[in-house]
């Protein structure tokens, strides 16, 4: 392994740790243009790592503290559940939409 990796081997280890996070989360199935939103919020400041690691991991405090960055836990995985949701109903609204039309 080298001591230095290249710009694409950094954006393919980032691909790879972001594919595997949605697809853990049951998010590999989102509509293109909902996919690449998802992954461009991900791949920013930082937050793919946040994620991967936990912010517990890389932090360390009070028990309050510590209570806030399980809230923040819980609310980032509500929210992937959010974006699987309205997927889901997107998707279901355009058949039925198209259903209708085929009447």
């Amino acid at each position: 392994m080298a001591l230095f990796e290249t710009k694409e081997q950094k954006e393919e280890k980032l691909q790879q740790k972001i594919d595997a996070f949605l697809t853990d989360h049951g998010l590999n199935d989102l509509n293109p243009e909902d996919n690449q939103l998802v992954k461009n919020a991900m791949s920013k400041n930082g937050v793919m790592d946040a994620l991967v690691y936990g912010f517990g991991a890389r932090m360390h405090g009070s028990d309050a503290e510590n209570m806030m960055i399980n809230n923040l836990q819980t609310i980032v995985e509500q929210n992937w559940l959010l974006i699987k949701q309205n997927d889901t109903l997107q998707k279901q609204n355009a058949e039925i939409i198209n259903n209708l039309k085929n009447k």
